[in-house]
């Protein structure tokens, strides 16, 4: 009978919600419309964990070597199932205190994981984001605290629901999180999770303060609100263990490739030392695998890549080893680096990589970048993958000038240490600003997004920050004054966590060189802003404003570049051949790193325009584009597998089916006339010029090719009033 009740209440969501889940006011009606039902308390929990995260092997866990184990649950037991609440992109946030549950965890505490107890009634993939925050310090107050800032927060998790049951979701964090007193652990719920008929669980103890919701106007006590008082708190808590306080720096972090991204084949590890120690005695990589640690090889030299943006630049990738993964089976991966002080003291850091040596990236073959169509096309797409399932396509509008306005900033202008910028004091008094370069550039990137509706970016702890703020922020966790410049490790480590503590909204991708269809990929396709790293005449990172489209024959694209020496821009061109070059004070520049900065979510202008469950013929998909306006687009392959594992491939295309010339219009003049019929004679029977620009011009009954009937057509057309030349 409950689940019957449910069902029906579900039902009424979806009608409502038919239009999409965007109105406040259509969420508050939803959820208005709440009920609570009490569980069975026989029931059976199945425990989820994220996709590609495997309990039976120490994933993560190498991590987390706890000796005393915590449990916060700010909670009773399990009691009420709310239907109608829970509708996707929103926050909720649960307050907890170790020391309120008699166990013997005592401050400081690494919180490795939170937990929450949810049912559905449908199958699907759930997309959870978990953080852990600190108490509002000027809004809580002694009997109600309130959620502040992120002091811990992971990647986006999925979780594949098989179907209707009760669930324990367990999310992992990447890295404990310490936490010095009570802390709110909170999580995200993206996407359209109401379509898989979810049931928040509370207990039976409606306490106020402790169950926070955040659906885009503001947070609201679950318990006392003005749509529907919840009966209980939120069943979620969290876990880890009493911990030391910390006193010093990791001292060894990767800074490529990406914690949890997707490789393949050769991958290059790097690893960096980021507290500056100066001694150290070898760095050693390893993953995990068949219940052990396997060796992939050991690395004594640590220079990374310095870019002071006043002399030419040394490349070096820092602590690195290659990682041959062509003979792995198709897995997550646990990689670590250890840094040896001495031949028995370590740090360590460890990351998570999903190995795919046939990647789930589509190639489209049809059309390619710089195509143009005509109302109808076959759009192909291959893949290597073969657990692929669906392919979905997209578009996105586009233009031939794609542009990234980043804001001019003028490194110049910052790193002083007298307040006057304009004095001309530069590094032999203490003054800085000539090697402000990344910290500018990435200031200016941050600025960008803010522009673009992302404000918390510029921000610190909630707080928001001038451009001058944020340039010493980053410049300072990048130890630009120590070093006079910027190593790429610690220039982009900066960035990373900066983002990571204000919503982690963003992927930051260190790239060793991309061709033009990825650099169209992560500007046109993903809204990204890019910097390309280039090491002469001198080091220093170069902001991409604008490439123009489509290629040239040679397969290089016109482009502006933004320089913050001066603070300019600077009309430049890229190639790619063999690998990428900018066009610099006059000579092409090897570019010897791209970092690339775009939205982990950016959907808001995409449409839908097919899709294809069946490899058999190929991925592909008949388009009848007759319906949208002549412009430049972005067409997007998605391509999803049986794991839930999703890849894009893209082409930038144009819509054009206007002709380059006027049919019938042999001489090109631009009208017709008899002219054209004396022109079109001479070419038949006299051997004259062909029509320009090309033969086909006089084909006007659309035959196919140039004869006398063509002549009668046109000068029926001109004199009789018959119909117009075809096109």
């Amino acid at each position: 009978m409950y689940m019957s009740h449910r069902r029906i209440l579900i039902l009424i969501i979806l009608l409502l919600s038919a239009s999409r889940l965007s109105a406040t006011e259509t969420i508050a009606e939803i959820k208005k419309a709440s009920s609570p039902s009490q569980i069975d308390s026989m029931r059976a929990l199945q425990v989820l964990l994220p996709i590609g995260y495997d309990a039976d092997t120490p994933s993560r866990a190498p991590r987390f070597l706890p000796e005393v184990q915590c449990t916060a649950r700010m909670v009773g037991s399990s009691y009420w199932a709310v239907d109608s609440w829970l509708a996707g992109d929103e926050l909720y946030k649960v307050y907890q205190d170790v020391e309120l549950l008699g166990n013997d965890c005592t401050y400081p505490v690494s919180v490795t994981h939170t937990a929450f107890e949810i049912e559905f009634l449908y199958p699907g993939t759930l997309w959870v984001q978990a953080d852990i925050e600190a108490l509002d310090p000027d809004v809580s107050t002694e009997n109600c605290p309130y959620p502040g800032y992120v002091l811990g927060i992971t990647e986006d998790l999925g979780f594949l629901v098989p179907g209707e049951g009760s669930y324990l979701i367990i999310m992992p964090f990447d890295e404990p999180v310490v936490v010095d007193g009570p802390y709110f652990a909170g999580c995200y719920f993206g996407g359209p999770v109401y379509e898989m008929g979810p049931a928040l669980i509370t207990d039976d103890d409606p306490y106020a303060c402790v169950s926070w919701n955040d659906w885009g106007e503001g947070y609201i006590d679950l318990i006392s609100n003005p749509y529907f008082n919840f009966p209980g708190n939120l069943v979620m808590y969290s876990l880890g263990y009493s911990s030391e306080a910390q006193t010093e720096l990791t001292k060894v972090r990767f800074y490529t490739p990406t914690d949890s991204s997707s490789q393949s084949g050769q991958i290059q590890l790097c690893a960096a030392e980021s507290a500056d120690t100066i001694t150290y005695w070898s760095c050693k990589f390893e993953y995990y695998f068949a219940g052990g640690w396997n060796l992939i090889g050991d690395d004594a030299t640590s220079d990374v890549t310095l870019r002071n943006s006043v002399s030419p630049a040394t490349i070096n990738p820092g602590f690195a080893a290659t990682w041959n993964t062509t003979g792995l089976a198709e897995s997550w991966y646990s990689v670590r680096t250890q840094l040896y002080t001495t031949p028995d003291t370590y740090t360590a850091d460890t990351i998570d990589i999903y190995v795919d040596n046939t990647p789930l990236k589509p190639l489209c073959t049809n059309p390619i970048d710089g195509d143009a169509i005509c109302d109808t096309s076959t759009i192909i797409a291959t893949i290597q993958d073969e657990d692929v399932t669906f392919v979905q396509f997209e578009i996105r509008e586009s233009s031939n000038t794609i542009t990234m306005p980043l804001p001019f900033l003028n490194q110049q202008m910052y790193g002083d240490v007298d307040g006057d910028t304009l004095d001309g004091n530069h590094s032999y008094q203490a003054e800085f600003g000539e090697y402000f370069n990344g910290p500018t550039a990435v200031t200016s990137i941050l600025s960008y997004f803010a522009n673009q509706g992302y404000t918390d970016v510029m921000k610190e702890a909630g707080t928001s920050l001038s451009t001058r703020q944020m340039v010493e922020k980053i410049a300072d966790s990048a130890r630009t004054r120590l070093r006079m410049g910027s190593q790429d490790d610690n220039l982009l480590g900066a960035l990373r966590s900066h983002l990571i503590a204000n919503g982690n909204r963003f992927r930051v991708d260190l790239l060793d060189d991309v061709d033009l269809n990825e650099l169209l990929y992560l500007t046109a396709y993903r809204n990204g802003a890019v910097l390309l790293g280039i090491s002469q005449p001198f080091g220093h990172w170069l902001g991409l404003r604008s490439l123009t489209m489509p290629a040239a024959t040679d397969g290089s694209v016109e482009c502006m570049l933004y320089d913050t020496r001066g603070g300019t821009e600077v009309v430049s061109g890229i190639g790619f051949a063999p690998t990428l070059q900018v066009d610099y004070q006059g000579s092409m520049r090897a570019v010897d790193r791209v970092a690339a900065i775009y939205p982990r979510a950016d959907t808001t202008h995409r449409e839908v325009i097919g899709g294809d469950f069946n490899a058999a013929d190929g991925w592909s998909f008949f388009w009848n584009a007759s319906s949208k306006p002549e412009g430049s687009y972005m067409l997007a392959a998605v391509g999803i597998d049986i794991t839930g594992h999703v890849g894009q491939g893209t082409a930038w295309i144009e819509l054009k089916c206007a002709s380059p010339w006027v049919p019938g219009d042999a001489d090109g003049s631009g009208f017709i006339d008899i002219d054209d019929v004396v022109y079109t004679i001479a070419y038949i029977f006299t051997g004259g010029p062909e029509p320009m620009p090309e033969a086909l011009v006089s084909d006007t009954d659309c035959s196919g090719f140039v004869d006398i009937d063509d002549v009668v057509y046109i000068i029926a057309y001109i004199f009789t009033g018959g119909p117009p030349p075809c096109n």
